[in-house]
């Protein structure tokens, strides 16, 4: 098994560096299996949005990264769930950390915002906002 790191993904989806982008282009189409960290996904999303790439692109590219034939993901429930509730305006990292967290947990925040998202998407487990106490 190959653990694809950031960079490689990058090169792959942006095709910035031609010859970089062809080395890992052939590499996903060899019949190695390959994977990716929750953490590596995180840092794409974030280099993602700073080279101003839509929610949407992002969301595409996403889907085209964790869907290839070849791709087994030990997280792969939370990364897809990760992906939907971003779609749907969730920041990706909270969406990550919200479908990485046990079903059975509640995820406290400080963040308004994020508590007011999840609820509106239905995401899960339960977003609440840390008590003053």
């Amino acid at each position: 098994m190959i653990v694809l790191d950031t960079k490689l993904l990058l090169r792959y989806l942006l095709n910035d560096d031609v010859a970089q982008a062809r080395r890992v282009a052939r590499l996903m189409e060899t019949s190695a299996q390959v994977t990716v960290t929750p953490t590596i996904i995180l840092e794409l999303v974030w280099v993602l949005e700073c080279s101003d790439c839509s929610r949407a692109e992002i969301a595409l590219a996403l889907r085209h990264v964790l869907g290839l034939p070849n791709m087994r993901l030990p997280n792969e429930t939370a990364l897809y769930r990760a992906v939907q509730w971003f779609e749907q305006g969730l920041d990706f990292a909270d969406a990550l950390h919200l479908g990485l967290s046990p079903a059975t947990a509640t995820l406290m925040t400080f963040d308004k915002d994020f508590v007011g998202k999840a609820k509106r998407v239905e995401a899960f487990p339960a977003v609440a906002l840390c008590p003053v106490r």
